[in-house]
C-alpha cells in the first residue's frame, strides 16, 4: 500500500484574476504535516508539490497521481487557488495561465476542467481517493480579504463517485477567504492545525479520519466566519479513510481537547475554569503553556468578534455621515458583510443597536422625557470643551444636554477617533488609548457625567470596576470585568459572549453609557482608558501641588 499526494497552490494569475499569495503558503503547510513521520507519514518522494503550474504541467501531474495505482493505495489531491465556472456552470480549476475573455467569461482552454479530473479518478484503481479543494468564487477583492473562486459550482456532482471523499472550504454558493496578514487561508489553516496538533482525533484512537478532520476544520472555520460552511461529500467508506496519525496520551493535546469542551459561546465558563485549573495541574503543564493553548482554541471566536466590531464601526460611520442610509451605502454594507463572513442575524443585531429608534428618555429626577414633550437642558457656556488636538466637542455637548444618549454615544466614538488621529482607520489601538490626550479625555468624561447627573461616564464605569475588585496593574481580572458588565447592564450572565441590547436612557443601570464598542473590544477599550485616566488624574494632582 502506498500513500501519494499532489499538492497544488496557485498564487500568481493573469490579469483579470486576483493574486492569492496565501495559496502557495497553504501548500507548504500541507506538505509539512503530511510528510511528518508522526502526522501524515507520507514519504517525501511520494509528495509532489506544484507552485503556480501551467495548465499542461498541472494536468499531467494529476493524471500521474491517479494512474498506475493499486486498489489499496491512498491518493490525495489538494488544491488551493481560484475555482471558476463556465457559462454552463461547469467547474474549472484555474492555472497560472487561466484568462478571461473581453466579456469576463472563462477561456476554457486555459484552465483544468473538473470533468477531466473526474475521468482520471474513475480510471484509477485506487479505492481511497481524497480531494481537498480550498477554493470558491471570486469578486471579494477588498483590502484585508481576497476571494478564491468565481461562481456557483456543484462539486458533489462533478467530483463525487465510488470510493471518494471530497472536502470543500465552502458550499457551492459561498466565498472562501485568505486573510491579509495571515500566512494561510482560513480553511487550510484549520485543516493543518487539526493534523499538526492532533486535535482532530476526536475518538482518541490515535488516527485522524477524513470525517474527523472535516468536522474539526468546519467547527473552527465557523467559529471565525459563521457564514462560511465547509462541506464533505463521500461515498461508501470515504468518510473513514485514515489520513494522519495523532499522539495518544500527549498532555498538551489532552488539555487542548479539555479546553474545547469548556468553551461556551466563545468563552470559558466559571466551572470550566475550575476544570481546566485541575487538568492543568494533573497534566503537569505550566501556566504559560496552558494559556497559549487556550488562546489558540479561542482565536477563531476572537476573529469573529473583530469582524463584528469592524462592521459595527462601519455602520456607525455611515449613520453619522448620512443619518438615513442610502441604497448605495446599504449595498456597500452588504458587500462588507460578505467579506467579513457575517450572517444576516449578526447584522440584524448590530443594526438594532446602532440605528434602532431611541427609546423614551427618563430624567434622573423622575420626570419622563417623551417624544411629544421633551424638556431640553440648554447648553451652558461654562462647559470646558478643551482639546489638545483641536477637536470640536460642541455637538457632543449639545446631544448630551438634549438627552439624546444614542446619538451622543455615536458622536463619542467619532470624536475619540479624531482625538487619536485614527478617523480613517476607524479602530482603536491599545497604544493610542494609553496615550489618549488628557484634556480630551477629561472633556469627554466630564460632559457625560454632568449631563447625566453622574449616571454615565467612563469615570463612573471605572469607579464600579474598582468596587468589584478590579485593578489596573497589567493583570487580567476576569471576574471583576464580568461583574462590571453585569452591574452596568451590558450582560445578564458572566463569561458569556451574548451582550444585551443597549438602553439609551437614564433608566438603564448606572455606568451603562457610553458603550462605543460592544463585543470583544469593549473590555479592551475600558482597560486602556481606565489606565490612562489614572495617569491623567495623577498628573493633575502633581501639577496642583507644585
Amino acid at each position: 500500500m502506498a500513500k501519494l499526494a499532489l499538492l497544488i497552490g496557485i498564487s500568481e494569475y493573469q490579469p483579470g484574476l486576483n493574486a492569492l499569495p496565501g495559496a502557495v503558503q497553504d501548500v507548504k503547510a500541507m506538505q509539512r504535516v503530511l510528510q511528518h513521520s508522526e502526522m501524515g507519514d507520507f514519504a517525501d518522494a511520494d509528495i509532489t508539490v506544484l507552485e503556480n503550474p501551467q495548465r499542461q504541467v498541472m494536468e499531467e501531474a494529476i493524471e500521474t497521481l491517479f494512474s498506475g495505482r493499486e486498489k489499496d493505495d491512498l491518493v490525495l489531491l489538494y488544491f488551493s487557488g481560484h475555482g471558476i465556472k463556465d457559462e454552463a456552470g461547469r467547474l474549472y480549476l484555474a492555472t497560472s495561465q487561466t484568462r478571461k475573455n473581453h466579456k469576463s467569461g472563462l477561456i476554457q482552454t486555459t484552465a483544468t476542467a473538473a470533468s477531466l479530473i473526474h475521468g482520471m479518478m474513475e480510471n484509477s484503481r485506487s479505492r481511497r481517493q481524497v480531494i481537498i479543494l480550498d477554493c470558491c468564487f471570486s469578486g471579494a477583492f477588498a483590502e484585508g480579504m481576497k476571494a478564491k473562486d468565481d461562481n456557483t459550482v456543484d462539486i458533489k456532482n462533478q467530483l463525487g463517485g465510488e470510493g471518494r471523499v471530497v472536502l470543500t472550504s465552502s458550499t457551492a454558493t459561498q466565498y472562501s477567504f485568505e486573510q491579509e496578514g495571515a500566512d494561510l487561508s482560513v480553511y487550510t489553516r484549520y485543516i493543518v492545525e487539526g493534523i499538526e496538533k492532533g486535535a482532530a482525533d476526536t475518538d482518541n484512537d490515535g488516527m485522524i479520519s477524513v470525517d474527523e478532520l472535516h468536522e474539526y476544520a468546519r467547527k473552527k472555520v465557523q467559529e471565525a466566519a459563521p457564514a462560511m460552511k465547509p462541506e464533505i461529500y463521500a461515498v461508501k467508506e470515504g468518510f473513514k479513510i485514515k489520513l494522519a496519525k495523532a499522539p495518544i496520551g500527549d498532555p498538551q493535546l489532552e488539555y487542548r481537547k479539555e479546553v474545547g469542551r469548556c468553551v461556551r459561546d466563545g468563552k470559558i465558563s466559571l466551572i470550566g475554569r475550575r476544570i481546566l485549573k485541575r487538568r492543568q495541574n494533573e497534566l503537569g503543564l505550566s501556566v504559560e503553556v496552558a494559556d497559549q493553548i487556550e488562546n489558540e482554541v479561542l482565536e477563531p471566536y476572537r476573529k469573529y468578534q473583530e469582524n463584528l466590531q469592524e462592521y459595527a464601526e462601519a455602520l456607525i460611520e455611515a449613520v453619522e455621515d448620512e443619518g438615513t442610509l442610502s441604497q448605495y451605502t446599504r449595498q456597500e454594507l452588504k458587500r462588507l458583510q460578505q467579506l467579513l463572513q457575517l450572517r444576516d442575524e449578526d447584522i440584524e443585531q448590530i443594526e438594532t443597536r446602532v440605528i434602532a429608534p431611541p427609546t423614551p428618555q427618563i430624567q434622573k429626577s423622575g420626570e419622563e422625557k417623551t417624544a411629544k414633550n421633551i424638556t431640553l437642558e440648554p447648553p451652558t457656556t461654562e462647559d470646558d470643551l478643551s482639546s489638545e488636538k483641536g477637536v470640536d466637542y460642541t455637538k457632543l455637548r449639545d446631544l448630551l444636554a438634549a438627552g439624546k444618549w444614542k446619538e451622543a454615544d455615536i458622536e463619542t466614538c467619532r470624536v475619540m477617533l479624531q482625538a487619536i488621529e485614527r478617523t480613517e482607520k476607524g479602530t482603536f489601538t491599545q497604544d493610542a488609548l494609553l496615550n489618549f490626550p488628557g484634556a480630551d479625555l477629561r472633556t469627554i468624561d466630564s460632559l457625560w457625567v454632568k449631563y447625566s447627573d453622574g449616571h454615565f461616564g467612563f469615570s463612573v464605569q471605572k469607579e464600579i470596576y474598582f468596587s468589584v475588585g478590579g485593578k489596573l496593574d497589567g493583570q487580567n481580572y476576569r471576574e471583576a470585568w464580568e461583574k462590571l458588565k453585569i452591574l452596568v447592564g451590558w450582560k445578564k450572565e458572566v463569561f458569556t459572549s451574548k451582550y444585551i441590547d443597549p438602553t439609551f436612557n437614564t433608566s438603564s443601570p448606572r455606568g451603562h453609557l457610553p458603550i462605543i464598542n460592544y463585543g470583544s473590544h469593549l473590555q479592551f477599550v475600558r482597560q486602556s482608558l481606565f489606565s490612562r485616566m489614572e495617569v491623567v488624574c495623577a498628573s493633575r494632582l502633581v501639577k496642583s501641588n507644585i
